[in-house]
């Protein structure tokens, strides 16, 4: 009977629904349109995939990336051909942030080009080249065929962004069996994902490096996180004795905040990075050793730490990536695959090829106590800046975020300002994805989609019944700039989440480039007192708005451990525009 019904002619629409749910996709984040009713009325009929309704189909993109790094599993989009002209820069962050995004774009039939229809646009061409891969589709017989591709593209190598431009009249076409959209061969590595291990001579050089240095350190970006390369990463910083430092995306490697036990990550370095790790990496460390990290411009405070001089071993999946900015050894592969075997061929040979074994090691620890004692200097002078201050500072909204949040909980931010903010001001409290942030290509307005992307993901995969809490920290330019329009959303989703404002009625990024560059000459970047706590009860949110000191915390407090959508609207002084600079 089950053969019968795989031969049966379905409606291509259907048969699309059916694929992404032999795939594993539950969740499809967009907006429906004329050309994807098709594709709609697929969902309708297929049990066990959802359909998660949007006002803008940029916030669809960015909550289907959310999505992505949440689970681990692919985030699909959808829209219409004029829609999809919203996706272009969420699709690049996707890319930037190696998140396996599949956009579906229903386009005009395929008999209808060049005949003035309105909405014969050119997506194909247009999403190219924010994309790892997009195809178009004018005939039902290869649908099947680049459907797989595309989640092939999406989840294999370093995860990315696909896009598949589909003709209406394939969508709602009736030509093909079901068994066409039924995975004939299941649990393959290439229709699963693929982590490629690295050449043995790569590793075996990198191996020799170490074994010389006299103090490595890591360095890791968020491709370490993809990876899942945690494990091996605590286990190499201990038999080294080597300092853990990351990327803002690589926050989450390693704990932070270990109640009475030692801990090898001492944070962040980068433009708004932690001044002692960069007198660490200059000063002490001979061997800097690179896991799944881009280094950009903001990760490497202008290609200025590490200098072009420091040694250097870069680990990571694309080789494109490898030797963009300074002269590493390259070693091309998945990071966990490659620290495992570096992990292997050290506890065989020893740790080190230099004399005094003992003394090394000594000195190591002596350099990690030093480094240790510099952050709680650093600390207790930085601290004393804002802690207390009336006009309250971004740093003391973070300090009050983390103090209300377990290791369960998840922290989206918006780009820009909000984005820097968490690099040396908030603690990661569990290893893994618990952090979301857009630094792929940094877009504004990335924030309330990610919010309801990470919650609906949250909360799907939330096996041990956790409850974790999912907040939100954006600027009033960030929230200006998109997903106002979305609180609608969280509330129709009865979504249970917080969103936390830094209101310096500012574009406060930009604000810092005229105050740093352009000697406080201030131009068309002020923004309006807006007060965001009423404009969320007008969506049936609890609002409230702080501008003392003395009400920051409990109304933290309250909007994150309360159920529902709760927003708080805090005022801050306005200069304070960005993280100290530390470089």
């Amino acid at each position: 009977m089950e053969s019968e019904n795989l031969r049966q002619i379905i409606h291509t629409g259907h048969g699309m629904a059916r694929f992404l749910k032999e795939h594993g996709v539950e969740h499809v984040f967009g907006i429906p349109d004329g050309h994807t009713l098709g594709f709609y009325d697929g969902i309708l009929a297929t049990g066990g995939i959802e359909h998660v309704l949007f006002n803008d189909e940029r916030s669809a993109c960015f909550a289907a990336d959310a999505y992505s790094r949440v689970t681990g599993t692919l985030g699909v989009c959808d829209a219409g051909a004029a829609g999809s002209m919203n996706f272009p820069v969420a699709l690049a962050e996707a890319r930037g942030s190696a998140s396996s995004v599949l956009a579906i774009v229903g386009v005009i039939k395929s008999h209808d080009e060049l005949r003035n229809i309105p909405h014969d646009i050119k997506v194909a061409e247009t999403l190219t080249p924010v994309t790892k891969w997009t195809g178009k589709v004018l005939s039902a017989e290869y649908l099947p065929r680049f459907m797989t591709y595309a989640i092939k593209q999406a989840v294999n190598g370093k995860p990315g962004p696909v896009a598949l431009i589909i003709s209406e009249d394939v969508i709602s076409s009736s030509e093909l069996k079901l068994k066409e959209f039924i995975p004939r061969i299941k649990g393959s590595c290439s229709i699963n994902s693929c982590r490629i291990a690295p050449p043995s001579a790569e590793i075996e050089q990198a191996v020799e490096m170490i074994r010389d240095a006299k103090q490595p350190a890591f360095y890791t970006g968020g491709g370490a996180v993809n990876s899942g390369a945690f494990f091996e990463i605590k286990k190499l910083s201990e038999l080294l004795k080597a300092p853990v430092f990351s990327t803002i995306s690589g926050k989450g490697i390693m704990v932070q905040e270990i109640k009475g036990q030692e801990n090898l990550y001492l944070g962040t370095v980068g433009l708004f990075g932690e001044k002692p790790n960069h007198k660490f990496i200059r000063t002490k460390a001979d061997l800097l050793i690179v896991v799944g990290n881009r280094l950009t411009e903001d990760d490497t405070a202008n290609f200025k730490i590490p200098t072009q001089k420091t040694e250097m071993i870069q680990i990571d999946i694309d080789p494109a990536e490898i030797g963009l900015n300074y002269h590493p050894w390259g070693v091309v592969g998945d990071p966990k695959a490659a620290l495992s075997d570096i992990l292997k061929f050290l506890t065989e040979r020893g740790i080190t090829n230099l004399q005094n074994d003992h003394d090394l090691i000594k000195e190591r620890l002596i350099n990690i106590e030093k480094l240790r004692s510099d952050h709680k200097k650093y600390r207790e002078i930085d601290n004393a800046k804002w802690m207390n201050s009336d006009p309250i500072k971004p740093q003391r909204i973070l300090k009050a975020i983390s103090d209300n949040m377990t290791e369960n909980d998840y922290l989206v931010t918006d780009a820009s300002a909000s984005s820097r903010w968490i690099g040396a001001y908030f603690p990661v409290k569990s290893i893994g994805r618990k952090i979301i942030t857009p630094r792929g290509v940094g877009p504004t307005g990335f924030g309330v989609g990610a919010l309801i992307g990470t919650c609906i993901a949250a909360d799907k995969y939330d096996f041990d019944k956790s409850n974790p809490k999912k907040i939100l920290l954006t600027g009033d330019g960030g929230l200006m700039n998109g997903g106002l329009n979305e609180f609608e959303t969280i509330q129709k989703l009865d979504l249970d989440c917080a969103i936390v404002i830094i209101n310096n009625s500012a574009l406060g990024f930009v604000k810092f480039g005229q105050a740093m560059l352009y000697k406080h000459r201030y131009y068309d970047t002020d923004r309006p007192n807006t007060n965001f706590a009423k404009i969320s009860e007008v969506f049936g949110g609890t609002g409230i708005r702080v501008e003392r000191l003395s009400e920051l915390d409990s109304a933290i407090k309250d909007a994150i451990k309360s159920d529902g959508f709760n927003l708080v609207d805090v005022v801050v002084d306005p200069m304070e525009l960005l993280p100290p600079n530390s470089y």
